[in-house]
């Protein structure tokens, strides 16, 4: 007996938006949702919802009649289609669990680093955050951040978003020279910084400004993101007034 699944309906459907003229960007369909491919993460091996956009709501959904979230839609591209494909994949992503030896991390970045390692992804709690405050640890990427590695901080979480600064080991990794991933999955925040790292136009520090910008829909302005976790009346106040005017 063969087991129900929806491969036919999702390639029609797939191939029905891509040939529309108002979605102008790379996208998944599955399981009756149109979703933007660099927001998009496999969240399941075994069920029809196979795929999850956490941070940003479905371009579309299908049931009885085509939904469409036009208000998310990106502008049709002006120019030339173009595609670069130089990508520097000198990359190390390090997931850390609680009771995690320091020690033995500092001398992979170090290892790394005589291996001409140009982007270091770390995947961090919450906001950003380490267990504690780890001096050797910082001070090891303060130094590979003084060495030219662009050093990442995501978060674990499927939903929400980075905010160095918010606790003082956040405050502490911001200070050393890491930058936010904010609310990009990790997959959309390791090619972003494989391709930024292969333009060769680009001093690091552009890379790592250019790591906050929005570039293909793959990460939501700052401006944009609700306010933190215990945020004080005046910064709710601030991001009630910014999605306000959006509106």
């Amino acid at each position: 007996r063969e087991p129900y699944n929806d491969a036919r309906k999702n390639l029609i459907m797939a191939t029905i938006f891509a040939s529309s003229d108002t979605v102008s960007e790379v996208t998944i369909f599955f399981h009756d949702r149109l979703l933007r491919a660099c927001r998009a993460t496999k969240i399941n091996t075994s069920k029809l919802l196979a795929f999850d956009s956490p941070n940003l709501d479905p371009l579309a959904e299908i049931g009885i009649n085509v939904e469409e979230n036009e208000h998310l839609f990106r502008d049709p591209p002006r120019g030339a289609f173009r595609v670069r494909t130089e990508m520097d994949t000198r990359l190390v992503t390090l997931r850390l669990v609680p009771g995690f030896d320091d020690t033995m991390i500092i001398h992979m970045i170090k290892a790394a680093r005589d291996t001409h390692l140009r982007g270091l992804i770390l995947q961090l709690y919450g906001t950003g955050n380490l267990p504690t405050l780890k001096n050797d640890l910082i001070t090891c990427l303060t130094d590979a951040s003084e060495a030219g590695v662009c050093v990442v901080v995501s978060t674990q979480c499927h939903t929400g978003s980075v905010i160095l600064g918010h606790y003082a080991t956040g405050q502490a990794l911001k200070n050393a020279g890491v930058v936010s991933a904010s609310d990009m999955t990790l997959e959309a925040t390791t090619t972003k910084l494989a391709y930024l790292l292969g333009r060769n136009d680009l001093t690091i520090d552009e890379v790592r400004s250019l790591i906050s910008v929005d570039l293909r829909g793959e990460i939501t302005p700052e401006d944009q993101l609700p306010p933190p976790p215990l945020a004080s009346t005046y910064q709710k106040a601030i991001a009630k007034k910014n999605r306000s005017r959006r509106l």
